[in-house]
């Protein structure tokens, strides 16, 4: 059986908007940082992701935080 997929947007305040397909049982941190990262020009280990409020963390999943399609995660830049 094929991994389901969903949409979600990336957001930061100064930076694009981008929209990425994640997998919804796998860990997606490491995954956003570095796509975010290579698009805006820097490193992943600088991007802080912030979902409701709360940091992702490396283990967390689509389905772990309970998100929906479309969902916007913050993207702070250190």
């Amino acid at each position: 059986m094929a991994h389901q997929s969903k949409i979600l947007w990336l957001f930061s305040e100064d930076g694009p908007h981008l929209q990425y397909h994640v997998i919804i049982d796998e860990p997606m941190a490491a995954y956003l940082k570095d796509k975010y990262a290579e698009a805006i020009g820097v490193s992943p280990s600088s991007l802080i992701l912030v979902f409701d409020g709360k940091p992702i963390q490396d283990q967390d999943t689509f389905d772990s935080l309970a998100m929906d399609d479309d969902d916007i995660i913050d993207v702070l830049v250190s």
